[in-house]
């Protein structure tokens, strides 16, 4: 007995494959989701404190793909947008407290 051969279904759409990463575009996809997660976690902790529950979920979130990077000895991408924006939201805050410490140091 011969099988029959389905047809196709027009409303099943087929899933085509793309070309897969070359190691230099996984290692800069890496380091763009670390810089985004660094920001996301100097955001977190610039609006609601070190403390907060969000900031604690950024920081697993960060920790983990800087774990990653480590583990495979790749580097963080310190000229990224992201990763520069992070550093500007650090630069203030230690503007901040030295001018807190240079008020309280007057008084």
């Amino acid at each position: 007995m011969k099988t029959q051969r389905k047809e196709r279904d027009p409303r099943v759409r087929v899933k085509t494959v793309k070309t897969p990463l070359t190691k230099s575009q996984m290692i800069a996809t890496l380091q763009r989701m670390e810089a985004a997660a660094f920001l996301e976690l100097k955001e977190s902790e610039r609006d609601y404190g070190t403390d907060a529950s969000f900031t604690a979920m950024c920081r697993t979130r960060w920790a983990g793909i800087n774990a990653t990077l480590t583990a495979l000895g790749i580097e963080q991408d310190f000229l990224l947008p992201d990763n520069q924006a992070a550093t500007a939201i650090v630069l203030e805050r230690i503007a901040k407290q030295r001018t807190r410490f240079t008020i309280s140091a007057d008084e």
